[in-house]
């Protein structure tokens, strides 16, 4: 009797420590890089640490954050593999979903592109609002919002000027 309740608690225990962790580490906050540090270029001491004002951002898990700190809800990042005007310059990109309202899900997916340069970005912003996009551009990044339906698209013109304000970044469409 005494295992079976010593076996209890351990295993309640392991519930409790175990969603604490996945809160903590769960499937909405991944590491991402975007360059692997060589041997002759040392790993940064904090990978991701955007400045708390000024709209630069390293990586796209930089701009996950800050979204997530300011508020709103983002998903996991996954890194677009695809070949893209974005690859063709150097840059990459990544899907995830952000909204405002906790508990209900994104008009659909938006897009993280990082830019090598702030060239490369005025031209794929030339190119996206040309064929109508909505997206949050700061030095060399964009925050690409969904349009692909009227509801999406809604939505991503009543967010865009939030999410702008969060990154310290400008609305382009």
């Amino acid at each position: 009797m005494r295992t079976t309740i010593t076996a209890a608690i351990a295993g309640a225990v392991g519930i409790v420590v175990g969603a604490a962790g996945w809160a903590l580490l769960g499937p909405e906050k991944v590491t991402t890089a975007d360059a692997k540090p060589t041997a002759s270029t040392p790993a940064p001491a904090a990978p991701h640490t955007a400045p708390a004002t000024g709209s630069h951002y390293k990586t796209a898990q930089d701009i996950a954050d800050a979204l997530d700190r300011a508020g709103f809800t983002v998903s996991m990042l996954h890194k677009d593999t695809d070949a893209s005007y974005i690859s063709d310059v150097g840059g990459s990109a990544y899907d995830f979903t952000v909204t405002d309202k906790a508990g209900a899900p994104a008009a659909g997916d938006a897009g993280i592109n990082m830019f090598p340069n702030g060239k490369a970005l005025a031209g794929w912003s030339g190119v996206s609002q040309t064929m109508g996009g909505i997206a949050v551009t700061g030095d060399t990044w964009a925050v690409s919002l969904p349009t692909t339906t009227d509801t999406a698209r809604a939505d991503s013109e009543r967010l865009a000027p939030k999410i702008a304000e969060a990154l310290h970044g400008a609305v382009k469409k």
